[in-house]
């Protein structure tokens, strides 16, 4: 992890940020098939050497599965024919994934053998100190997260409850698996900007330790409210701060979490938002929104902005505050 240049939310953006960007890192992995698909699309100033380890490689194992068993005679003639080796060859030629059909010959960029077909491990122990090791780096690869919080009235009372929670969650109170996993580390640098109608307070703590964490909370738990929701300048706030994170420490990925329960309703609209967006470097620019859909949030206006700025929206209706914000640390 210490030499990791480039993150992305799942391995076929990792692909399309690594074409628009070649020259950002020396290796990638991912998926055998969707490199050789990027070799194929003649993007790359020279086509990537494809390594396989000689231990083995995990196999990725999508299963069509039947969900309705009166369709069973119709699921068979479908399984039936993506397994016959006329569609087998063309799904290898045109997808470059390995054929299932031993009828069919490999072409010449899947004829390396793939080793050993190797498990994931059988033990709980091993996964979570495999957990323990990728979420808590003492690297200075560790990334930036700037929380853009709204604290506007309507957040008073069990909606601020939830959104303390889901920070002393994030903390460590949170203690099953995926809590470990999405929990702040040491060496992470956090930016709580607290809104209303205008930005009322902004904190910067980077993770050592507890104190650091316990300093972070009450910022979260003890910041008063505004009566108006400005949430497009608080945005652009955060973009500053982004923006000179990456001016500083262009290694260090850095991302914002935007958490809002209402529309926006005094200070920049959001095309003049989009317009100053747009403005900065491209480093800048490159730096992901990843909206929490809370309470009465306007939902288009959320979405519209992740999709601007490469970041996907997270529901926290459907679950939690706390469940949307490890969503978010899973993929970002």
């Amino acid at each position: 992890r210490s030499g990791q240049t480039l993150t992305a939310a799942s391995s076929r953006d990792l692909i399309a940020t690594y074409a628009r960007r070649p020259g950002a890192a020396d290796a990638l992995i991912a998926h055998e098939a969707e490199l050789l698909s990027l070799n194929a699309t003649g993007q790359l100033p020279r086509p990537l050497d494809i390594v396989h380890p000689d231990d083995g490689m995990v196999l990725s194992d999508f299963p069509l599965l039947l969900l309705d068993p009166a369709r069973r005679s119709a699921y068979q003639r479908v399984t039936k024919w993506l397994l016959g080796a006329d569609v087998q060859r063309r799904l290898m030629e045109r997808t470059h994934r390995r054929p299932v059909n031993q009828d069919v010959e490999p072409s010449a960029p899947l004829r390396s053998p793939v080793g050993n077909a190797l498990s994931f491990p059988d033990r709980l122990s091993l996964v979570e100190r495999l957990v323990d090791d990728y979420g808590d780096p003492v690297r200075q690869s560790a990334g930036q997260v700037v929380f853009v919080l709204d604290y506007s009235t309507s957040m008073r009372g069990a909606r601020i409850a939830g959104l303390r929670a889901a920070f002393a969650g994030l903390s460590g109170a949170d203690d099953t698996p995926s809590g470990k996993f999405a929990r702040f580390y040491r060496g992470e640098r956090l930016t709580v900007v607290r809104f209303g109608g205008r930005v009322l307070e902004e904190r910067t703590v980077t993770v050592r330790g507890e104190a650091d964490l316990r300093r972070l909370g009450r910022t979260v738990a003890d910041g008063g409210f505004a009566g108006a929701t400005a949430i497009w300048t608080a945005l652009d706030h955060g973009y500053r701060i982004a923006a000179e994170a990456v001016r500083e420490h262009p290694e260090r990925p850095v991302s914002i979490v935007l958490m809002t329960d209402g529309e926006n309703n005094t200070g920049l609209g959001y095309e003049e938002f989009l317009r100053r967006y747009r403005a900065l470097g491209a480093d800048a620019r490159a730096v992901p929104t990843f909206p929490v859909l809370f309470g009465e949030a306007d939902a288009s206006a959320l979405r519209r902005v992740a999709a601007a700025t490469g970041g996907r929206m997270v529901d926290a209706g459907l679950s939690s505050l706390s469940d949307a914000f490890k969503e978010i640390r899973g993929c970002h």
